[in-house]
């Protein structure tokens, strides 16, 4: 009786010193695209680097086959509000080959790593967009962790074998985060104004013109106009100046189509312009008036507004 139980427990302690040698990969990766502006008509680009490491292997050389495993595409940071940023990872400077696994449609990123004593490790880069004419995202912070994707390793000798469902000598799972930032942003155009060619000014003519606002999704902005060019304009008494001259036209901007309200930049009495952006242009009309005035020297009479944008 005491012999049987000694071969058990012998038998036991050979299991147990065999597993201290499992063959075994690790992967370590992570994407950060800082701070972008889906709105650009450029894409966020951005490059990382997957770390590979593996021990235990019998063989001079192990293929590791990273599938990321995932089918969606394109693929989607989650932001403020349960808010989506389009993105994609790729193998290639190119982006034209998606880092995808053996299980979907797009390959699995994979490296060749040459062993010593049974261990070794490797770098590969890969790359990252993130799409443009994302007019839904808002500012914030955006992140996404790929989750239940497997990391394969196909022990060789000279040829390495491909990337498959089958036939790998170990396997574990890893995950892979990406983050952004998306900024707020405005970009702004505006459309001239022009009274015309007049005579005699003896009543009031009024023309309009047109600033278009293009601002990141619930980004708040304001809209102010300068006194102009016009040597002591004010924002409620702006001047245009005769080219190649010195006299000058009297005239306003307003807020209102009643031109009760003088659009200036909050001082004087003046008025702004706020609203929320919505990621797609949005317009604002100014309101102009020529008043009656003494005629003036015949020419082309001319101001410059600059218009700001706060947000």
């Amino acid at each position: 009786m005491s012999r049987g139980v000694l071969v058990a427990m012998l038998l036991l302690a050979a299991l147990w010193h065999g597993s201290a040698f499992a063959q075994t990969c690790t992967l370590s990766a992570t994407m950060n695209f800082g701070t972008i502006n889906p709105l650009s008509s450029v894409p966020a680009l951005a490059q990382s680097t997957v770390t590979f490491n593996c021990t235990g292997f019998a063989t001079p050389n192990v293929r590791v086959c990273a599938n990321l495993g995932d089918d969606q595409t394109p693929r989607e940071m989650v932001g403020p509000t349960s808010a989506r940023l389009h993105y994609e990872l790729y193998q290639d400077a190119t982006r034209t080959t998606i880092w995808g696994s053996a299980w979907h449609g797009n390959p699995p990123l994979y490296v060749d790593i040459p062993l010593s004593s049974g261990a070794g490790t490797a770098q590969k880069s890969f790359y990252g967009t993130v799409f443009t004419g994302q007019t839904n995202a808002p500012a914030g912070s955006y992140t996404v962790t790929i989750t239940s994707t497997i990391l394969l390793g196909y022990g060789y000798t000279t040829t390495p074998p491909t990337c498959s469902t089958s036939g790998q000598t170990s396997w574990q799972t890893f995950q892979v985060s990406t983050t952004a930032t998306v900024a707020s942003d405005c970009t702004i155009s505006g459309t001239n104004i022009d009274f015309g060619q007049q005579g005699f000014l003896q009543g009031a003519v009024t023309s309009t013109g047109v600033l278009t606002a293009t601002c990141t999704k619930g980004s708040t902005y304001t809209l102010a106009l300068s006194a102009g060019s016009g040597a002591g304009a004010t924002v409620a008494s702006r001047l245009m100046t005769r080219s190649g001259g010195s006299d000058t036209l009297a005239y306003g901007l307003y807020l209102d189509s009643g031109r009760t309200q003088v659009w200036g930049d909050g001082t004087g009495g003046s008025g702004t312009v706020s609203s929320t952006g919505t990621g797609t242009p949005q317009t604002a009309t100014v309101y102009a008036t020529l008043p009656a005035q003494p005629p003036p020297r015949p020419g082309n009479y001319i101001d410059t507004i600059t218009v700001t944008v706060t947000f």
